[in-house]
C-alpha cells in the first residue's frame, strides 16, 4: 500500500521554508575556477590550487582538480589574492595579482605545467596529514596518521573513531545510536552483524586511507541508516606511471595473526589502473561466561540457576584482491571498471559447559556442549560506471551498473551430552547437524545529474534501483540414540526466500550567498518485498513509499566561528539474515535465530554545529526512532532454553552533545580528544511487558602523536565508555583500553617500520547484564586483545596519496550492509 505518514506535512514545510528562504539572500561572494594542463594540453588531475592572501601570504584555500583538469573555489572575500598551482613532477606556477570581484566568478586561463628536470623514480611525498578533520558534512579519520593502526584491522580502526562503539557481536553505533550504514569507498557493504565484522576484521589497516563519519547525509544518499553513514576509503595511488606499497605484519596474542598487502597503481596518458592484493591470517579465542537465574514466578523464588562457561577458538585465512580501471574518452567523459574479490574459509569451534543448579543452590546436572562452524565464504563484485562533463558550466552526468554475490556454505554441529549429579551419570544427549548454505545475489543501478543555476547555486538529482534475491536453506539432522541413525530435523530445518526491489528519486538543491550556504533535499523511496517460509508455507508481501526530506544551513559568522543546523528523516531496514528463521547454537539451552515479521524503523535527527577555527567542534543532537530493531532474549522457564532474536521493540529517543579538539599544541606533539554525553531512553514493550528504561552515557577517544627527530615517531591512544543501554534491556558495563606505538623512517624515507602494543593491561572486556520480567542474566566475554605487533611497509614509484582520489560511490550502498548472519566470535 501507499503510506505518506501525517507527520510529514511540517517537515515539508519547513524543507519549502529554507528554500525559500535562501532566495533571499544577497550576492557578496566570488568564485575562482581554471584548468590544469600539461604542455601536450592534456588535463592534469589532482593537480593542486593553493589560494593565498597577496600580502601575508596567508591560506585561504586550496582544491584539488577533477579528471578535467578543473577546480573551483568558491565563497571567496572580494580582495587581491595569490594562486600557486603544483603537482608532484611537474615545476610549480605562481599567479599573481588575482582580483576576485564581489558575485563574479573570475576564470583563469590554463595553467600549463611543465615536467621539472628532477628525477622523479625516487621522488616521495611524505607530507603528514592531520589525525582527525572534522568538515562541514563529515568528521574525516586519516588511517595512517595513527602509528597504533599499523598492524591491526579495519574494524580496530572503527573503534578507535570518534563517536564509534563495537559491541561484542561487532554492531557499530555512532555516537551511542546503532543502525549505522557502513560503505566500502561508497560501496555499501551489505553486511550487518557479525558477516560485517568478519569482513572488517579480515581487512588490513594498511589498505585505508581514511574514515568518513557522516552522522546526517544528503539526499543523494540512500536514506538507509538512522544513526547515519560511514565510509572507509581504500588506498589508490593518483601520481602518474607506476607506483605501489608493500606491508607485511606479524601480530603476536595469545595466538598468532598476519595481516599482509600489496598495492599496485599505474596512471599513463588515458588510462588509469589499480589492484589491491590482500593475504591475512586471523587466529585468537573468545571467553564468554553466562549466568542465568530463574524463577518460580516473577520476583519469586529461586527455581534453578544456569552457570555457563564456554571457550572457543577461531581462525581464517583471507585472501582478498581489488582491480580497477578508467579510460578517459574525451576530455570530458571518462569510463571506468571495477572488480573486488574475497575468499574467506573461517571456522570457529567451542566446548561449554553449563552447570545447573536447583533452587537451594545443589549442582542438579551439567551439560557438555561441544560446537563448531566451518564456512568458506565467498564474495565477489562488479561495477562499470560512466561520467561525463556536459559542458563547462559544471553540468555533470553519472551512472552506475553494480553486481554482488555473497555465498555461504555453513556446516555446524552441536553436540550436548547431560550428566546428573551426584554421580556424573549420563542421562540424556542431544546431537544435531546443520548445513546452511546462502545466496544473496544484488544488482543495482543509479544515475545521477548536477546542474549549476548561476554562480552560487546548484541543483543535484538521480534515480536508483536495486533488486535483492536471497536463498537461504537450513537443513538440520537430529542424532535418534535409539535407531542409531541420522534423521532430518523437520521443527528446525527452513527454506527461506526473501526478494527485494527499492526504487528511489531524489533532488537536492544547494545555495551558497554571503555568509550563508543552504542545501534542501527531498528523496522518495518505493519499496517492494516478498518473503516466504517453504517448510511451513508462510509468506508475506510489503509495499511503502516514503518521502525522506534533509535540510542543512551554515552560517560563517567570521573567519573562526561557523553554525551548522541540519535536519534528516532516514529508515533502517531489516537486515536480510535478521529476518532468516535459522538457528545457530551454542548449546541446547542458547541459540540466536532470525525474525521474517520485522518491520523498518524510521528517525527523525536534528543536529546543531558550532565550529571554531577548525579545531575545536560541538554539535548538539536530538534523535527520535520508531519501531525500533534490537536484539532481546526469549526464555522459557519450563524448559529453561534461552534464545536470542530482534524485534521492533520501541521507541528511542536520544539526545546528547559532542566536543572534539584537533590541534597541533607543539612542533613535537599534536593532539585528538573527542567526548560524547548523550541519554537513551527506550518506550515501547518486550515480551508482553511494558519497557520504560533510560541512562545517560559517556564515551571519549584519545590520540597523542610525538615527532622524535626527523625519522621517529610515537603514539598514546586510548578510548573510555561508560555504562551504557544497548536495546533497552542489555547494560553494558564501562570498558576502555589504552595502546601505543613507535614508527620509524627508514631507507630514505621509502621505509616505515611501526611497533605497536595494544591494551597491555588487558583491560578491554565485555560485561553486561539483563534484568527485565523474568529474565535475570549476567554476561563476561574477553578475547585475544592485549598484542604486539610489528609492521614493515616499502613505497616504491612516485607516491602521491591524498583525500583527493577518484573512488566512486557506486550504485549497491543501502542494500550490502543488510547482509548478514554467521556465528564466528
Amino acid at each position: 500500500m501507499i503510506n505518506f505518514t501525517t507527520d510529514m506535512k511540517p517537515i515539508l514545510l519547513i524543507l519549502l521554508l529554507g528554500l525559500q528562504a535562501n532566495l533571499l539572500f544577497s550576492q557578496s561572494s566570488g568564485t575562482l575556477t581554471g584548468f590544469i594542463q600539461d604542455n601536450k594540453q592534456q588535463p592534469l588531475p589532482s593537480a593542486t590550487a593553493t589560494l593565498k592572501t597577496s600580502d601575508d601570504k596567508r591560506l585561504v584555500k586550496a582544491a584539488v582538480t577533477d579528471k578535467t583538469g578543473r577546480f573551483e573555489l568558491s565563497q571567496l572575500q572580494p580582495g587581491s589574492y595569490q594562486l600557486d598551482v603544483t603537482m608532484v613532477g611537474y615545476d610549480t606556477i605562481v599567479h599573481k595579482a588575482i582580483t576576485i570581484a564581489a558575485g563574479e566568478t573570475t576564470t583563469l586561463q590554463p595553467s600549463i605545467l611543465t615536467r621539472s628536470n628532477q628525477s622523479l623514480a625516487t621522488v616521495t611525498v611524505t607530507a603528514k596529514k592531520p589525525m582527525i578533520e572534522v568538515k562541514a558534512d563529515k568528521t574525516v579519520v586519516n588511517v595512517e596518521a595513527y602509528i597504533s593502526n599499523a598492524g591491526s584491522n579495519a574494524l580496530e580502526v572503527l573503534e578507535k573513531s570518534p563517536g564509534v562503539t563495537v559491541d561484542r557481536d561487532g554492531n557499530i553505533s555512532l555516537k551511542g545510536k546503532q543502525g549505522v550504514i557502513i560503505m566500502i569507498d561508497g560501496k555499501q557493504s551489505y553486511l550487518s552483524g557479525q558477516d560485517l565484522a568478519e569482513l572488517l576484521r579480515n581487512t588490513p589497516s594498511n589498505q585505508l586511507e581514511a574514515i568518513e563519519l557522516m552522522t546526517q547525509p544528503s539526499a543523494k544518499f540512500d536514506a538507509a541508516g538512522n544513526s547515519g553513514i560511514i565510509n572507509i576509503r581504500t588506498k589508490k595511488g593518483r601520481a602518474n606511471g607506476f607506483n605501489g606499497t608493500v606491508s607485511l605484519s606479524y601480530v603476536q596474542g595469545v595466538y598468532p595473526k598476519s595481516p599482509n598487502s600489496i598495492n599496485l597503481n599505474f596512471k599513463k596518458n588515458k588510462w588509469s589502473m589499480f589492484t589491491a592484493l590482500n593475504y591475512s591470517y586471523w587466529e585468537g579465542f573468545n571467553e564468554l561466561g553466562i549466568n542465568r537465574k530463574f524463577r518460580n514466578s516473577e520476583g519469586g523464588s529461586l527455581s534453578a540457576v544456569f552457570d555457563q562457561h564456554t571457550s572457543g577458538r577461531f581462525h581464517g585465512k583471507n585472501y582478498s584482491a581489488r582491480a580497477g580501471a578508467d579510460y578517459q574518452l574525451t576530455r570530458k567523459t571518462t569510463i571506468g571498471m571495477q572488480v573486488n574479490g574475497t575468499y574467506n574459509p573461517r571456522t570457529f569451534s567451542a566446548n561449554g559447559v553449563a552447570d545447573i543448579y536447583d533452587g537451594k543452590g545443589i549442582l542438579d546436572s551439567s551439560n557438555y556442549a561441544i560446537s563448531t562452524n566451518t564456512d568458506p565464504w565467498k564474495n565477489w563484485g562488479a561495477n562499470l560506471n560512466l561520467r561525463t562533463k556536459l559542458d563547462t558550466t559544471g553540468r555533470e552526468f553519472s551512472m552506475d551498473l553494480d553486481y554482488i554475490n555473497y555465498r555461504s556454505r555453513n556446516e555446524q554441529s552441536s553436540y550436548n551430552y547431560t550428566y546428573y549429579q551426584p554421580g556424573n551419570i549420563l542421562a540424556d544427549s542431544f546431537l544435531l547437524q546443520g548445513y546452511l548454505p546462502s545466496d544473496i545475489n544484488i544488482y543495482s543501478f543509479k544515475a545521477d545529474y548536477v546542474h549549476p543555476l548561476g554562480k552560487y547555486g546548484r541543483i543535484e538529482a538521480g534515480v536508483k534501483s536495486s533488486l535483492v534475491h536471497t536463498d537461504n536453506d537450513a537443513r538440520y539432522t537430529k542424532w535418534l540414540a535409539d535407531e542409531a541413525t541420522w534423521v532430518p530435523d523437520r521443527t528446525r530445518s527452513n527454506h527461506f526466500i526473501y526478494d527485494e526491489n527499492i526504487n528511489a528519486a531524489y533532488v537536492n538543491y544547494n545555495r551558497e550567498i554571503k555568509k550563508w550556504s543552504v542545501q534542501a533535499g527531498l528523496r522518495l523511496e518505493q519499496t517492494h518485498a516478498k518473503g516466504k517460509q517453504l517448510a511451513n508455507d508462510a509468506d508475506f508481501t510489503r509495499d511503502y513509499v516514503q518521502l525522506f526530506p534533509t535540510v542543512f544551513t551554515t552560517y560563517s559568522l567570521n573567519e573562526k566561528n561557523k553554525f551548522n543546523l541540519s535536519y534528516g528523516r532516514r529508515i533502517e531496514r531489516p537486515n536480510y539474515q535478521d529476518m532468516n528463521p535459522f538457528q545457530y547454537f551454542l548449546d541446547q539451552y542458547t541459540y540466536r535465530t532470525g525474525n521474517p515479521n520485522l518491520q523498518p524503523q524510521f528517525s527523525h535527527n536534528i543536529e546543531l554545529s558550532h565550529n571554531f577555527r577548525s579545531v575545536l567542534n560541538t554539535t548538539l543532537n536530538y534523535t527520535l526512532t520508531t519501531d525500533i530493531i534490537n536484539d532481546i532474549l526469549v526464555q522459557n522457564d519450563s524448559t529453561k532454553v534461552t534464545y536470542q532474536t530482534k524485534e521492533n521493540i520501541a521507541r528511542r529517543r536520544n539526545i546528547g552533545i559532542a566536543i572534539s579538539y584537533n590541534q597541533q599544541l607543539t612542533k613535537w606533539w599534536t593532539i585528538s580528544l573527542f567526548g560524547n554525553a548523550f541519554n537513551n531512553h527506550f518506550t515501547g514493550e518486550v515480551n508482553g511487558l511494558p519497557l520504560d528504561a533510560s541512562i545517560t552515557s559517556f564515551l571519549g577517544n584519545m590520540n597523542n602523536q610525538f615527532k622524535i627527530g626527523k625519522t621517529w615517531g610515537a603514539e598514546l591512544s586510548g578510548f573510555y565508555r561508560s555504562k551504557m543501554q544497548d536495546g533497552g534491556l542489555i547494560i553494558a558495563e564501562p570498558m576502555g583500553v589504552i595502546s601505543g606505538g613507535a614508527s620509524k623512517q627508514i631507507l630514505k624515507g621509502k621505509g616505515t617500520l611501526k611497533l605497536t602494543i595494544a591494551d597491555p593491561f588487558y583491560i578491554q572486556r565485555f560485561r553486561g547484564y539483563t534484568q527485565f520480567g523474568s529474565i535475570d542474566t549476567k554476561i563476561n566475554a574477553r578475547w585475544d586483545n592485549r598484542r604486539v605487533g610489528l609492521t614493515f611497509t616499502y613505497r616504491f614509484g612516485k607516491q602521491q596519496q591524498g583525500s583527493g582520489n577518484n573512488r566512486r560511490r557506486t550504485g549497491t550502498a543501502e542494500e550490502e550492509s543488510r547482509v548478514g548472519g554467521g556465528n564466528q566470535q
